[in-house]
């Protein structure tokens, strides 16, 4: 009889020892599948399908301009997660779709863009000031973390200030605001300068 009684001891913890291994383990998964998905995200820019920015020139205006920035076919890919945009307006000024890809460490990069391929927008570990980087001729940087931005969708505090220059003819600047995207941008010729920068900002937006 006590023997009957270890035997049932030990196979009871032999079962409670399984289970809860495989539980480990399922959890595990779930957090190593977690950070995976994570590590293909920019919340800096985040590019998830059907998300959506309206920009407008800033006031006062004589004529109103908008361009719609929208996602959409978004796959994953070996080198990450690949999505195409409506347009991709902040250094082009116009509404052509373009290809985008989120990089494993949430480097953005464009393709075909302006005659150049390569990171648009650093990994998020990146967003600080100080931070550089290039695409194609242009250099960039983070040259702020505090800047204000007012928009028609609202005013935004501590917006990220980047700024992209080829030295000498133009540049363009972009405010950012974590968990949003761009908020406000300008692209604009600095020699000769233009009598009156152009800006856009945000009308309205959808995040998934």
């Amino acid at each position: 009889m006590k023997n009957m009684s270890k035997i049932t001891l030990i196979i009871a913890a032999v079962f409670t020892l399984t289970a809860f291994s495989c539980n480990s383990s399922d959890t595990k998964s779930k957090i190593e599948t977690k950070k995976s998905e994570s590590g293909n995200f920019n919340p800096y820019f985040p590019l998830k399908e059907n998300n959506k920015w309206v920009y407008i020139n800033e006031a006062p205006r004589e004529e109103t301009i908008t361009f719609t920035v929208e996602i959409k076919d978004v796959k994953k890919v070996e080198s990450g997660i690949q999505m195409k945009v409506s347009s991709f307006p902040y250094l082009t000024q116009d509404n052509e779709e373009r290809t985008l890809l989120v990089k494993n460490n949430g480097e953005i990069e464009i393709n075909n863009y302006m005659g150049t391929s390569g990171v648009i927008i650093p990994s998020p570990d990146n967003f600080k000031t100080g931070s550089k980087w290039s695409f194609g001729i242009f250099n960039a940087s983070v040259n702020s973390e505090k800047e204000l931005a007012v928009t028609e969708d609202g005013t935004y505090n501590d917006c990220i200030y980047v700024m992209m220059t080829d030295g000498f003819t133009f540049s363009y600047e972009m405010w950012f605001v974590k968990d949003i995207g761009i908020v406000k941008w300008g692209a604009n010729r600095t020699n000769p300068p233009q009598l009156t920068p152009i800006y856009y900002v945000l009308k309205e937006h959808k995040i998934n």
